[in-house]
């Protein structure tokens, strides 16, 4: 899925373990230049994903992830295509990556599991948000007040995206997705197939996405390829091993 002149890159920052950290190998597989900043309480974890071949030189064993090293390292990363932010790491880190993607003018993913008080405060800045049904409800709920009444999906990403008019993604299993831009929601279906194990679709989508948002794809095209992704890694086994080559991706888009 790699460019003619060269691999995307992709920065992935977040936890280790963790869905952003398979997410960046599910972005490697499908053929980007992934460089993980984040942090890690095991070293053979890091060593797992750099057999994958994920860019682990910005992965720390430390306890904790500062914003200054953070935002450095992506200011520094020649040819950054795109940047795809977890909150499983501290909000000043999620902030300062959001920013620093802001700063250098390239798309930049904002997946908000947990959902964090900052993730509202960075709705300006023009991240994609990727939240499922559950998180959509409860940026919602954070951005309007309590006493808001719970909204279908739809509505609440048409609401989450008028208050900025960033872009939302909302996941939302075998019913697909929704995607919330340019002042209209939309569906996307899920790919068609015999479902295994859910474990490692999201991965697989935010992975796809950030792949192709860094190769110049427009968003909902990069969303629809990315839903295929996510619908081949429900169809096989376990998290990490299901996320799909470029080859698998491509047969399937094929078909």
């Amino acid at each position: 899925m790699s460019e003619p002149g060269g691999a995307p890159v992709v920065a992935v920052v977040g936890a280790v373990p963790g869905a952003l950290a398979d997410a960046a190998v599910a972005a490697a597989r499908l053929g980007a230049d992934v460089r993980l900043v984040g942090h890690a309480g095991d070293e053979r974890q890091v060593g797992d994903l750099a057999a994958e071949g994920v860019d682990v030189a910005a992965v720390s064993t430390a306890d904790h992830l500062d914003a200054d090293p953070v935002r450095h390292t992506l200011e520094a990363i020649g040819g950054l295509g795109a940047v795809l932010v977890g909150t499983d790491v501290s909000a000043a880190v999620v902030a300062a990556a959001v920013g620093t993607a802001a700063q250098r003018q390239v798309p930049c993913v904002l997946d908000p599991d947990p959902v964090i008080p900052t993730v509202i405060g960075l709705l300006d800045l023009g991240a994609v948000l990727t939240p499922d049904a559950g998180e959509l409800a409860d940026l919602v709920r954070r951005g309007a007040g309590p006493e808001v009444p719970d909204r279908a999906p739809a509505e609440a990403a048409a609401t989450l995206h008028s208050w900025s008019g960033a872009p939302v993604v909302v996941t939302l299993g075998a019913e697909g997705v929704l995607l919330a831009a340019d002042g209209r929601v939309r569906r996307l279906p899920a790919h068609p197939v015999r479902a295994v194990d859910p474990t490692g679709a999201k991965s697989a989508l935010l992975g796809a996405l950030a792949l192709l948002l860094a190769a110049g794809e427009e968003l909902t095209d990069a969303l629809e390829v990315a839903v295929v992704a996510a619908g081949l890694a429900v169809g096989a086994p376990g998290g990490r091993s299901s996320l799909p080559d470029g080859d698998a991706l491509q047969a399937a888009l094929d078909d």
